[in-house]
């Protein structure tokens, strides 16, 4: 089958027996997200599940979405199926999110149920800032999927606090923070789905990393007119889902580190590649304390030759995780006087990899001017 997260109209129908199906709620109606391990961008399920999936769990289901879940025998085709459909429910339970179920022969062992939990946050309109006491819950099985004690949330803001602060990897914190702004600006009332990596038993001796696909949309609340409340379920995902945004347009999340060069004139930022051994983004104080200006060259290649090799060993180190970031290395690098400026160089890996960074952000802080 083609990437069912890429598909708009199925290539073969799917066989969901034995396998536990998700559905989220869109203004539309009900959205395929996931059948077993293979997720899909919220798709039709009529259209893609197969005859024997519609006629046995499909229709359970869509009861599940409406408050009536189902535990028991379905017979079909001569056949009988156990069928299981559960709603997903909002913490304060007055919304139904989502719905989750699996069929299969009677006898089977089913696998076991995704993990799935749920959230609630209502904030105001137009500031996007927590509305009433309860202004942000989770229910039991959010706080398992992280891994976290609910009676250790210590954020007057509520879980939603301690969720952007710190159970989202720093990686991804950024977007999610900046989408979830513009979806509570835009209030489209549309079905987003976000996916990223969380830290998984935040503040134990071993916390870890999972990742989560997030199913969320804007309803009204009407003991909050001014307020708009956010609903969703957040599931265990093998991998990154794909996002879905309709309608919000977030502030690009490139715009940060360049406000960050920004404040910090007394030295110049670098990102490279060393793969491909090009320079790919300077600060504006790059050319400011006399460095080549639009350079997009080897970095190294601008080293003194008596600071050349030291300069690579520092750059492969740190791309090895061998050199700490707050460990500097004195180089001197070509300026634009065709002199040689003497600089401090701190490294970070942009990408965290096992073996081997290939993406680097370089800091040069000038000890003294060109000679």
């Amino acid at each position: 089958m083609s990437d069912p997260q890429t598909l708009t109209t199925p290539k073969e129908e799917i066989d969901a027996k034995g396998k536990w199906v998700v559905l989220d709620v869109t203004p539309d109606g009900p959205s395929l997200l996931a059948v077993g391990g293979t997720n899909f961008p919220g798709i039709s399920a009529r259209n893609w599940l197969d005859k024997t999936t519609r006629m046995t769990l499909l229709g359970k289901l869509r009861d599940a979405l409406n408050g009536a879940d189902f535990e028991g025998t379905v017979p079909y085709s001569g056949a009988e199926y156990k069928v299981v459909a559960r709603a997903i429910w909002s913490p304060d339970r007055t919304q139904i999110v989502g719905a989750y179920g699996i069929f299969d022969v009677p006898g089977a062992l089913l696998p076991e149920k995704p993990s799935i939990g749920t959230w609630q946050w209502r904030v105001d309109k137009k500031t996007g800032k927590n509305v009433g006491e309860d202004s942000s819950r989770w229910d039991d099985a959010l706080f398992e999927l992280y891994g976290i004690d609910p009676s250790t949330v210590s954020s007057d803001r509520g879980p939603a606090g301690e969720w952007l602060a710190k159970l989202i990897s720093t990686k991804d914190r950024n977007e999610i923070k900046l989408m979830i702004d513009s979806g509570i600006a835009v209030n489209n009332r549309q079905r987003h789905q976000l996916s990223y990596e969380i830290i998984y038993q935040y503040g134990s001796p071993n916390p870890g990393k999972k990742q989560v696909s997030m199913s969320a949309r804007a309803y009204d609340d009407p003991d909050f007119p001014e307020a708009v409340m956010l609903r969703g379920f957040s599931r265990e995902v093998a991998s990154p889902t794909k996002l879905l945004t309709p309608g919000l347009t977030p502030v690009a999340t490139g715009l940060i580190p360049g406000a960050l060069f920004a404040l910090v004139e007394d030295r110049a930022f670098a990102a490279i590649d060393l793969v491909q051994e090009i320079t790919f983004q300077t600060s504006s104080t790059w050319s400011q304390i006399g460095l080549q200006p639009s350079f997009e060259g080897n970095i190294a290649a601008l080293a003194h030759p008596d600071d050349k090799f030291a300069m690579e060993g520092h750059l492969k180190g740190a791309a090895q995780g061998r050199v700490d970031p707050a460990q500097s290395l004195p180089v001197r690098l070509r300026a634009v006087s065709d002199t040689w400026l003497e600089l401090d160089l701190t490294v970070a890996r942009i990408d965290v990899a096992e073996d081997e960074s290939r993406y680097l952000m370089t800091s040069l802080k000038p000890t003294k001017g060109a000679n």
